[in-house]
This record gives structure tokens, sequence and C-alpha cells, in this order.
């Protein structure tokens, strides 16, 4: 059979579906390779969601394309950027060999198979993609071993004017809870002590129309896997976000006082314009219940500048709104226009290097308001995870998390320390913090 690697680009979503391929050829008696170099087949897993990631995405199959003049024999391209140009992809993207859309994975060990005909780019693509995860095949992780993003759905229904989304990843789907829990204890049997829930709105978990208390159901299942010790929830849309799921995240020693909800700007007129569908009034509404069922929280969002006729008034309700919130993580991405959807056609454009200002000042600010939050933690025991050594320091020196930070997106813990080991639980007491990270050594 033949050797195949996998990289990949975008979320923490995409990175669950290469694995879901490695998986599934790995089941089917191919062997998986780490390094590029020694790998008769390169699976490219892409990224289209903006401009950026496209390019990304294009350039590193250009890149990758090279090694088809050694040990490469075939140069699969999968995912998104595949389905964002369709019948167009393989014009598009004529280094590929075969391209794969969204949820056209399980092709892979048939197209690779012995006499498989590789005359020509074999497309295979559908308008209207089904992405849900190979139910019948187990993953074969890149993350570290102790913790594991574990995809609850896929595709989105809620239609924001500015998102490819429902065009890439199709209509809103949800795994059964079954086989979700199922995949659970099979991730905590591999070694993972923390549980991260992803899709595009995980908030929207749950059949069809019965929706209602469904997201409440599987947190409580996953708090029952004796082995999980930190359940965390991404990309929860505060439309969406039920009480009943505040109350058990308060009441849980599993699930982490963090939560990730993105809200893209504050000014109501924007708001609209960007069809999200609540008002600021109900935005800090739900901001103020979440800070008082669960004290203490760490709260991670995601905001837009330079979208369509934000002007310096409305940047500056932005810019005073996140003053007063003092988010605990902040992300902010300029406004990219993106043909097809409903705001490339808006009056009122900003130009690039207005956009690309705010957000610096947006950061700027940001990076001082975390940098006073951190100050809370000096002299403090903290649970920590550990995730691995820190670069070039021997095992004295450990990178950590803290319940408040997820993996590669937030800041970590320095701590110190010999004899820690990934997936170690320890208690830190912390003496130092910078901006974003803080410094520790381990009780002893």
């Amino acid at each position: 059979m033949l050797k195949t690697a996998t990289i990949s680009f975008g979320c923490p979503k995409n990175l669950v579906d290469s694995e879901l391929m490695l998986g599934l050829l790995r089941e089917k008696g191919f062997d998986c390779v780490s390094s590029l170099d020694d790998a008769e087949v390169i699976i490219v897993n892409t990224c289209a969601f903006i401009e950026a990631a496209r390019r990304e995405s294009l350039s590193a199959i250009r890149r990758l394309s090279a090694h088809k003049k050694k040990n490469c024999r075939l140069l699969v391209v999968a995912g998104c950027l595949v389905q964002y140009y369709g019948r167009q992809a393989p014009k598009a993207i004529p280094e590929a060999d075969i391209l794969l859309g969204v949820g056209q994975y399980s092709r892979l060990p048939l197209l690779l198979g012995p006499g498989a005909d590789r005359a020509g780019a074999s497309l295979f693509w559908e308008e209207e993609p089904v992405p849900l995860p190979l139910k019948s095949s187990p993953r074969l992780r890149s993350a570290p071993r102790h913790y594991a993003y574990l995809k609850i759905a896929d595709g989105c229904d809620n239609r924001c004017s500015y998102c490819l989304i429902p065009r890439l990843r199709g209509r809103y789907r949800s795994r059964p809870l079954k086989e979700i829990v199922a995949e659970a204890a099979r991730l905590a049997a591999e070694g993972v002590k923390e549980l991260i829930l992803v899709a595009q709105d995980t908030s929207s978990f749950g059949p069809e129309g019965r929706r209602q208390g469904a997201l409440l159901q599987l947190l409580e299942r996953l708090e029952g896997i004796d082995a999980v010790k930190w359940i965390r929830l991404l990309y929860a849309h505060p439309a969406h976000l039920r009480e009943d799921v505040l109350r058990r995240m308060a009441s849980s020693s599993k699930i982490c006082s963090y939560l990730d909800l993105p809200i893209q700007h504050i000014n109501d007129r924007l708001l609209a314009r960007m069809g999200r569908p609540l008002s600021r009034s109900r935005l800090e509404a739900l901001l103020d219940q979440v800070r008082e069922l669960i004290p203490g929280i760490s709260l991670r969002t995601a905001l837009m500048v330079g979208f369509p006729g934000e002007g310096e008034e409305e940047f500056q309700e932005l810019v005073e709104f996140v003053r007063w919130q003092r988010f605990d993580h902040l992300g902010v991405f300029a406004y990219s226009r993106e043909k097809g959807t409903p705001s490339a056609r808006l009056r009122g454009r900003v130009a690039a290097a207005v956009a690309a200002r705010r957000r610096d000042k947006l950061l700027r600010m940001q990076k001082s308001i975390s940098r006073a939050r951190l100050r809370r933690y000096r002299e403090k025991s903290l649970e920590v995870i550990i995730d691995g050594p820190f670069p070039d320091r021997g095992s004295e020196l450990m990178v950590a998390r803290g319940r408040f930070q997820s993996p590669e997106v937030d800041g970590v813990v320095v701590v110190e320390g010999g004899g820690l080991a990934p997936g170690d639980l320890v208690k830190v007491t912390i003496k130092e913090s910078s901006a974003y990270d803080l410094y520790g050594v381990a009780d002893r």
C-alpha cells in the first residue's frame, strides 16, 4: 500500500476531518507517515473561508507539487477550497491529481487502491455537501495525546451576510449523540483528558426540530466518562446559547469555566447588515447573564472591523464596548469581501488600510487588558494540564494551560519543575505574568 501524509489548513474542525481521512486510510492498510518527504501520496486539506486562507492553501499546494518530482506520486487536494471552486477546481488547482470536495473523503481508499485509474485529474464534488464525519472510521490523531477536538456537528444555517460557510459546508447537521459519546469514550481510552467541542455553531447542537436541551444532554453524557477531566466549549453562537447549558457549566467539575462566544460587532445597524440576530442590548444582557451564572468565567470573543458601513463613530462604539467588557481573550479580524455573499454588494466599503488600523488599535488595547487581567493569578495556585516541554529547555521547563486557556489560540502557563509529562494535571503557583502568559512553579 502507498505511504500517505496529510497537511491540514484552517480551523480545528478541518483538523478533525484530516484525522478521519488518515484513520480511514490506515484502517484499509495504508501506511500513514508523518514526513512529507517519505510520502508517496500527499493529502492537503484546505481552507477557503476568506481570500487570505485560499491564498495560503494554494501557495502550499504549489510548493508541495515539487514533491511529485521526488518520492511523491499523487497530490490529493481536499476540503473547502475544492468546494469553493466546484466544477472549476481542476482549472484552479491544476497541480492536483485528485480533488475531493467536502464530504467526499470516504472515496480515498478506493481512489488510491491498486488498479485505480489515475490518468488526469479526478474531481469528486457535490454542490450541496453532506459534511458529517465518517462514523465508521477511527481517527488517526495528530494533536497531542492528552487532548482532542470533538466535532459534534458540521455545516451552518445562520446565513451571516459575510460568510461562505453555508456554501462550503452545507446546512447544519448534528451528529447522533450516541455516536459522539462513543467517539469520546474511544478518545478517553487512548489517553485523552481534555475534550474540546467544536462545530460551526456548537450551541445549536441537536437533531433538526428537536435541539432544545440536546447540548445539555450531550454535556451530561460526556461528563460521565471517568477518564475525561476537562470539557471545553468553542464556537457558541450567542443567539442560541441556553441558560440550562450555562447552569450546567457553573455546577460541573469537568466543564471548563471558559466560553468562546463570537459576537462580531456591537453597533445595531452593522449587526443587522451582518445578518446577526442579536442587538447590542441583548448581547450585553447575555454577557451579564453568563458572568452572573458562572462567576470568574473566562470569555473569548471574535470581532470584525471594516465591515461595509463602519464609520469612525461605529468603530469608536466598538472600542468603548471592548474597554468596558474587558474580555479575557479577543480575536479581531478585518472584513474580507467574498464574492457571492450578500455583504459583497453592500455600499460603504472601508479601505483595507483603515480596517487594518482599526484592527491593530483593538488588539493593542486588548493586550493591555489581558496584561492587567492576568495579574490576578499571581501567587495563586492553579490546576494546569501539561502540553509539553518548553522549546530548547529540556524537561525542567514545561508549557501548560489552565482551564481558562484553549490550545493554540490563547496564552499558556510556563511551568518550572522536573518530572512532568504531557497530559499531567498538576497544581502550579503563579509567580509572574506577561501580556498573554503566566509563569509558575509546580507545587510539591
